[in-house]
């Protein structure tokens, strides 16, 4: 069954949001430094999927959420749901690109990994050598926006300015116009160093043949160049949106993209509780949170010698708001429909355990109302305007928007994108948010607000670690905003979803 949320529930009409000095708090402060203070431990080793590290995240999670009351939701009461995977490790001495000219006097150059390209993400079907001769065709978006204006792809190497992301299709396109591979074009040297700390030395996908789509993996061969390869591939890359920003054939020049793997299966693990809901009539029904559990574990050193990826803020901190929410939650009053958390594994990976969990799930998902993403970081200061991602594909983006103003907050839908592990529960069918805190911050300027971004944000890089003087409030705030969501999506009377 369809369940929709009505964005008029009892539950919603809250009245403006008492100053903190007149209210008890929703959110224990030192839960969450301590939570966060584990996870993101040197001892945990930055919680690569399928390392032992991973393994002891998993054991914290489940140990605690056994010790609020939770019920396991894994097989046989279990607290975990098995993910089977493959690693294919990239041998780099055998996985090189070289790019030949057609002209008589210019011999073919040959380009390695990780200083020059990585391989994206993949699987076995696409982790493949491909080669042939040079397309450019724009971005992913121009690509799914101007599907007329392709020339022939059939065979041929396809050249895209920057990420497919949010316009994952595109890949799909490319393929079924028969392009034999495509080269993401990353010219800037920041955004390529992010990639090859992001993808490390292996790729992963899901070893269970189940999984005829994933979420995050491209569907066409697919390696990301770097600055210098970028240059040599195409000297002169077009102002993007300006009249020479079109599909263009490269004639004379051809690329060849050899990939070495060494293959060997390994396990990874979701952790999954449930807190049945105060209401018998409702107790079926469920709300669900999500916050994956891994991180990049050991990864490229940077200037200080740190290897590792102890991801703070990414996401031990989504990881810690989840328990501190269960923890409200099971102190009282107590939601009216069951409450699932499920922290998957793999995320970093391409949404492996949250592409597993939505291929076998754990409850039915026609049963879910509404599942709620904590992923976007840990903010350094409380938010009081919000993004609703995927709130634009169901009723329960209005339900947040609705909960942010009874709170005294600002909040705007946004679009969803492949970015974090709610996408693939919005692909089966599940109403399904991210909530992502924006800026400038609660009563601070846009210059201050950057100040302390600049200080505290090491997105996917080893500086992401616990510090003693991180301000925790914005965590607060943000797990607030998870919480009264919860609460009201738990508490809300089923209702036809509103025509636009």
């Amino acid at each position: 069954m369809a369940l929709a949320l009505a964005v008029t529930a009892p539950a919603v009409a809250q009245p403006a949001r008492p100053s903190s000095a007149t209210r008890a708090p929703l959110i224990d402060s030192l839960a969450l430094r301590a939570h966060t203070y584990f996870l993101s431990h040197d001892l945990l080793e930055g919680r690569g999927t399928g390392h032992r590290g991973n393994d002891l995240a998993a054991l914290y999670l489940a140990t605690v959420a056994q010790s609020l009351g939770l019920r396991g939701a894994g097989p046989d009461g279990s607290y975990y749901q098995t993910v089977p995977l493959t690693e294919a490790e990239i041998d780099t001495s055998s996985t090189k690109v070289s790019l030949a000219m057609d002209s008589a006097d210019s011999a073919s150059r040959e380009y390695s990994t990780p200083r020059d390209f990585v391989p994206n993400v993949g699987t076995l079907a696409t982790l493949v050598p491909f080669s042939g001769q040079l397309v450019y065709v724009g971005s992913a978006r121009d690509v799914l926006a101007r599907k007329g204006d392709l020339p022939d792809l059939v065979g041929r190497v396809v050249l895209v300015r920057g990420p497919f992301g949010s316009d994952m299709a595109a890949a799909d396109t490319l393929r079924a116009r028969g392009a034999a591979g495509a080269i993401q074009l990353a010219p800037d040297s920041g955004t390529f160093a992010l990639y090859v700390r992001s993808r490390g030395p292996s790729r992963m996908f899901i070893a269970d043949s189940v999984h005829a789509v994933s979420s995050f993996i491209p569907a066409i061969p697919d390696v990301i160049a770097g600055p210098a390869l970028t240059l040599a591939l195409m000297p002169e890359l077009p102002a993007a949106g300006s009249a020479a920003d079109r599909p263009t054939p490269l004639p004379g020049r051809r690329v060849s993209v050899r990939i070495g793997l060494r293959v060997h299966p390994l396990v990874s693990r979701n952790v999954a509780a449930i807190l049945p809901g105060a209401d018998p009539a409702l107790r079926g029904e469920f709300v669900a949170y999500t916050a994956h559990l891994d991180h990049l574990g050991i990864s490229t050193p940077d200037q200080r010698g740190d290897s590792i990826y102890n991801g703070f803020s990414d996401n031990a901190a989504g990881c810690a708001m989840l328990l501190a929410i269960a923890e409200a939650m099971a102190a009282g009053p107590q939601p009216a429909r069951s409450v699932l958390f499920l922290w998957p594994t793999g995320e970093e990976r391409g949404l492996l355990g949250s592409d597993y969990f939505a291929a076998r799930p754990l409850v039915p998902p026609d049963h879910v109302v509404a599942e709620i993403n904590l992923d976007a970081g840990a903010p350094p200061a409380p938010a009081d305007r919000w993004q609703v991602a995927g709130g634009d594909r169901s009723p329960l983006g209005l339900l947040a928007v609705a909960v942010a103003h009874g709170a005294g907050w600002e909040a705007k839908l946004a679009p969803a994108s492949p970015n974090s592990d709610y996408f693939p529960l919005l692909r089966i069918g599940v109403p399904a948010v991210f909530l992502v805190p924006d800026a400038p911050f609660e009563g601070l300027s846009a210059e201050a607000s950057q100040a302390l971004a600049r200080r505290w944000d090491h997105y996917h890089q080893a500086a992401d670690e616990w510090a003693p003087d991180f301000p925790f409030s914005g965590l607060v705030r943000y797990a607030e905003f998870g919480y009264r969501l919860g609460m009201a999506a738990a508490a809300a009377a089923h209702e036809p979803a509103p025509t636009r």
